[in-house]
């Protein structure tokens, strides 16, 4: 699969993995654009200060959570990456609901906002927690 010339929204982008996804994708790759999604504004905030102010990023303020928001952040997307969760498992064990509705619902909103704006590919993470 080719990250070339494609729009590519990246949810979570301020997180570990999405961070380090997104440097890897504007080092070796030459996409039209990346749309950085999150819900922290001092994690995005700290990414253009810290060097990620590569013409191609765009930061998209908003959260899985809410399928309208995300939907418009989709609008001209070619590929999602999906890397957006709630992943220490002491606090979701505390926090089941908030769990389930970043996890389980957010991943459907992801899926559904992409299937509505004909996203051509959709990327999940996994991971062992």
């Amino acid at each position: 699969m080719s990250f070339d010339n494609a729009s590519i929204l990246v949810t979570g982008g301020t997180g570990s993995f999405g961070r380090k996804f997104i440097q890897t994708l504007l080092d070796s790759h030459s996409p039209r654009r990346v749309i950085v999604f999150s819900r922290d504004e001092l994690k995005q905030h700290e990414m253009r200060v810290q060097g990620f102010s590569d013409p191609r990023l765009r930061f998209f303020l908003g959260d899985v959570r809410d399928a309208d928001r995300l939907r418009r952040a989709c609008n001209g997307v070619d590929v999602v990456v999906h890397a957006a969760a709630l992943k220490q498992v002491p606090a979701c064990e505390y926090n089941p609901f908030e769990a389930v509705q970043t996890n389980i619902n957010g991943a459907r909103n992801v899926i559904d906002a992409a299937l509505d704006c004909g996203v051509k590919k959709v990327l999940a993470l996994s991971t062992d927690k």
